[in-house]
């Protein structure tokens, strides 16, 4: 292990094959199948969300669509058109609780009804499901979050267990500490590292020596070096944006540390949060702090004013969803609201693209870490507009070792009537659960998951 956190929490090593011993099973950590979940809010502009015809995707496939900045990975992604949520929105199951968005967030991992009296999901998300399977001590699911979000029922997308949302942590700054076991240094220690200036990765210096002086092939030395420079890379770009105490002369130390921690919810950081949360996420993943972790942007009923990489927009994510100046939809009608959300969901793809671009960085047993992971892209709604619970936007990137899919988009309905309602989004969930590897109470497949009396069993159209 590289760097030990507090509990058993580490950030470790990238699994290094010149110190596998022959024949020993590979244990718990670096090396296994890992589940992702991207989350975004308020739906999509579904005309232009998904590729024009299906069949293989290829880079001319994607590049008409909100997809286009996807397109290096065209081989290695799954776009399954077609399902629709459950428990259905719109009131239109017996014993479900709460508005459209509550439930677009409450149910999308859950499966799960919201309790009438909370409005918080009735049971555990897929994430925390599949972290207390797969993660050494069934620790939880790492769960991030970007921008201001409600604290309410509108601002959770994992649960621990029925009415037990977990809420995810959107400092970076805060999450790299728990990663790194520097959440148990006291303040005056963090100063001390500070004013010396030291990186992380001084505080295991010569364990870090002595490891390169092992006999290692040269694909390890490569990764070894490669895992130094993510961490040195990340603690330098939130010193860039004033969020870490790293490095920092002791002046410097004490602006940041009189900064208001709820800064880093503005909308103006949006950007910079995000991505260094994807880094943080990536490196977790990669080196097995944890097989399992979500990264939520915004929030449902809500999301930031984009106003960065050439978007200059007036009103919120939610507004524009809807197309409209109020939140309550009694405002005028926002022109080119429609080209707007295009202009989100294709930013948000871009975002999709950096966490791939780091999961493939990783190499690890003749492929890449991403090879090895479900990353699932999931959104609360699907046309923001009419909060519709049909025809879900879904990516899926990497293989999980060769069990799912890759390279196609699916029309999973194929000309049948989407009020059939064939596809229930719970049957992508097991899916998942199975992919990476996670067994039910008894040992075997999981073949259920979610509210009782939902359609049970994978989707054989998503295996490889």
């Amino acid at each position: 292990m590289f760097l030990r956190g507090a509990g058993g929490v580490a950030v470790a090593l990238p699994f290094l094959e010149s110190l596998r011993r022959r024949g020993a099973a590979r244990a718990a950590g670096p090396g296994g199948a890992r589940l992702v979940v991207f989350f975004t809010c308020n739906g999509v502009n579904v005309e232009s969300f998904f590729p024009a015809t299906p069949g293989p995707l290829t880079e001319a496939s994607l590049m008409e669509s909100a997809l286009q900045p996807l397109t290096a990975y065209a081989d290695k992604l799954l776009v399954p058109r077609g399902m629709h949520m459950v428990p259905k929105g719109w009131g239109h199951d017996p014993g479900t609780a709460g508005n459209d968005h509550a439930m677009g967030m409450g149910h999308k991992l859950t499966a799960q009804a919201l309790d009438p009296d909370t409005l918080f999901a009735r049971g555990v998300s897929v994430d925390q499901f599949a972290a207390a399977r797969l993660n050494d001590d069934g620790r939880p699911s790492l769960t991030l979050s970007v921008g201001w979000r409600h604290t309410n029922w509108l601002g959770h997308i994992s649960y621990a267990g029925p009415g037990m949302p977990v809420t995810p942590e959107g400092n970076p700054w805060l999450t790299y500490q728990d990663l790194m076991g520097l959440g148990g240094l006291d303040e005056q220690a963090k100063q001390r590292i500070a004013v010396r200036r030291q990186s992380v990765l001084d505080l295991v210096e010569d364990e870090f020596k002595a490891l390169k002086a092992k006999n290692l092939g040269q694909a390890d030395r490569v990764k070894l070096e490669m895992h130094a420079d993510s961490i040195r890379d990340l603690e330098l770009d939130m010193l860039g944006n004033g969020l870490v105490a790293c490095a920092l002369d002791p002046a410097r130390a004490a602006e940041i540390e009189a900064v208001d921690p709820d800064s880093v919810l503005l909308d103006d950081h949006f950007k910079a949060i995000g991505r260094m949360q994807l880094d943080i996420l990536a490196m977790a993943i990669a080196c097995g702090a944890t097989r399992v972790a979500t990264i939520q942007w915004g929030s449902g009923s809500g999301g930031p004013i984009y106003r960065w990489d050439g978007m200059d927009h007036e009103y919120n994510h939610h507004k524009l969803s809807h197309g409209n100046t109020e939140d309550d939809d009694s405002g005028d009608e926002v022109p080119g609201h429609l080209d707007m959300l295009t202009q989100i969901d294709r930013w948000h793809a871009e975002q999709f693209k950096h966490l791939l671009d780091r999961l493939s960085a990783y190499e690890e047993g003749g492929g890449t870490v991403l090879d090895r992971s479900a990353v699932v892209w999931m959104n609360e709604l699907s046309d923001g507009k009419v909060h519709s619970y049909l025809d879900l936007p879904l990516v899926i990137a990497g293989g999980a070792d060769g069990y799912l899919k890759q390279g196609h988009y699916l029309d999973l309905l194929d000309g049948r009537d989407p009020w059939d309602l064939p596809y229930p989004h719970n049957r992508l969930l097991i899916t998942l659960l199975n992919a990476v590897g996670c067994t039910d109470d008894d040992g075997g497949p999981v073949t259920k998951f979610g509210r009782s009396g939902l359609e049970e069993g994978e989707y054989a159209e998503l295996r490889a």
